[in-house]
C-alpha cells in the first residue's frame, strides 16, 4: 500500500474521532514563547523576522540581528536560555518515545510530497522529506495533533500546509540529526533537531526552530511561534506577521507574511502597494522579486482563514528598499563586494611580483 492511500485511510479514521481523541500534544513548558533556540550559534543573514523569543545556550555567538529582527526577548547564555534547553531535552525525548497514549506509529519513510496525513504519530526510521514543488497536507481540526519521529534528517523543499482548522502549535517534528527547510519552502510545526536547523532563503516557518547541540541558521526567513498547543476545539484568533522590512536595489528579495490561528488554510492579499516589482503569492504569503528603485513603501497585509464566514487579520507593514550600500537581502554578496575582493587579490599579486623584481 502506498503512502498516499495510507494517508487517506488515516484521514478517514480521524474523521470518525477514534484516533484524534487519543492525541495529546508534546509538553513545551518554558519553550512556548521561543521562535528560535540554538545550542552552539544562531546565525542570520538578511531581514529575517522572528515573532517570539530567540535563545542560545550554552553557546554565545548570535550574529545578524540587525538586519534580522526579534519581536520578543533575546536570551543569550542566560538562565532563561539554559532552562529552555533543559526543557528542549525533555520535549525531544517525550516526542521520541511518544507512546504514552497507546499510539502505534505509522511508518512514513522517504518523500511525503503529495500525501494527506490525518492526526497521529508518524515514524521515519531514516530520512523524511518533501520534494521541490510538492505539498504535504496535514488535515484535521483545531485540537488535532501530529508527532513526527524522524530517525536521521528532515528536508522540506516544497510545502507543509494545514487544512480543516488544524493548528501549527499542534505539530511536532523530532529529528534525529539535522533539519533543512529549503529556499522558499513553507513549513509548520515545532522542529526539535538533535543537531542543527537550517532555513534557506525566504523559507517561512509557522512554528519553532530548536537545535539541541548545533546551530540555527537563518536567511531572510519568517519564523512565527504559534502560541501554546491547543487542546480545545476552539482555534485561537487569526493573526498575521509582516514579511521582512528591508530590501536592496538589484538584489533578489524573498520573505513571507505568515498567518496563524483561525481556521486553516489561509489566503493573503495586499492593501496599498508593495515596492515596485515585488509580488505577493496569495496562497503562501511569499513576497518575492528584485527591487529596481529605492525608498520606503507602506502597505497592509491581509490574511483570510477558511471559516464559513472567513475571519480577516490585518497588519500594517513596510519595506524600505536601499539603493547601494553593499547590503544584501539574501546573503549573497553584491557585485561591488566581489569586485573589491578581486581587486585586493590582484594588488597583492602585483606587490609580490614587484618585490621579487626589486630583490633581483
Amino acid at each position: 500500500m502506498n503512502l498516499k492511500k495510507l494517508g487517506q485511510i488515516f484521514l478517514c479514521v480521524a474523521c470518525c474521532g477514534s484516533l484524534e481523541a487519543a492525541q495529546l500534544p508534546v509538553t513545551l513548558n518554558s519553550l512556548t514563547p521561543f521562535g528560535v533556540l540554538g545550542a552552539s550559534t544562531v546565525t542570520n543573514s538578511g531581514p529575517s523576522v522572528i515573532n517570539g523569543n530567540l535563545g542560545l545556550s550554552p553557546g554565545s555567538a548570535v550574529t545578524g540581528f540587525p538586519p534580522g529582527s526579534v519581536t520578543g526577548v533575546m536570551h543569550i547564555t542566560d538562565p532563561t536560555a539554559a532552562t529552555a534547553q533543559g526543557d528542549l531535552t525533555t520535549a525531544y525525548n517525550d516526542a521520541a518515545t511518544f507512546h504514552r497514549d497507546g499510539d502505534v506509529p505509522t511508518t512514513a519513510n522517504g518523500d511525503q510530497g503529495g500525501n494527506t496525513l490525518a492526526p497521529g504519530l508518524y515514524a521515519a526510521s531514516s530520512v523524511m522529506s518533501v520534494g521541490i514543488g510538492e505539498t504535504l497536507t496535514l488535515a484535521g481540526s483545531a485540537n488535532s495533533v501530529w508527532v513526527f519521529q524522524v530517525g536521521t534528517g528532515l528536508t522540506v523543499l516544497g510545502q507543509v500546509i494545514l487544512t480543516g482548522g488544524a493548528q501549527a502549535s499542534n505539530v511536532f517534528w523530532q529529528v534525529g540529526s539535522s533539519a533543512t527547510i529549503g529556499t522558499g519552502a513553507t513549513m509548520v510545526g515545532t522542529i526539535m533537531a538533535q543537531a542543527s536547523v537550517t532555513l534557506g532563503t525566504g523559507a517561512s516557518l509557522a512554528g519553532r526552530a530548536f537545535a539541541r547541540t548545533g546551530a540555527v541558521t537563518l536567511l531572510s526567513n519568517s519564523v512565527v511561534q504559534p502560541g501554546p498547543p491547543n487542546i480545545s476545539g476552539t482555534p485561537p484568533a487569526l493573526s498575521v506577521v509582516c514579511p521582512g522590512n528591508v530590501a536592496y536595489v538589484g538584489v533578489p528579495y524573498s520573505s513571507a507574511a505568515v498567518a496563524t490561528g483561525g481556521v486553516s488554510p489561509y489566503t493573503y492579499s495586499i492593501t496599498g502597494a508593495l515596492p515596485p516589482v515585488l509580488t505577493l503569492n496569495g496562497s503562501t504569503g511569499a513576497v518575492t522579486g528584485t527591487p529596481t528603485t529605492g525608498g520606503p513603501d507602506t502597505f497592509t497585509i491581509n490574511a483570510f482563514d477558511s471559516a464559513l464566514i472567513p475571519n480577516v487579520a490585518n497588519n500594517s507593514c513596510s519595506i524600505t528598499t536601499i539603493a547601494g550600500g553593499g547590503g544584501t537581502s539574501s546573503g549573497v554578496p553584491t557585485l561591488s563586494t566581489w569586485g573589491l575582493g578581486l581587486l585586493a587579490i590582484l594588488l597583492a599579486g602585483y606587490a609580490v611580483l614587484f618585490s621579487r623584481k626589486t630583490y633581483v
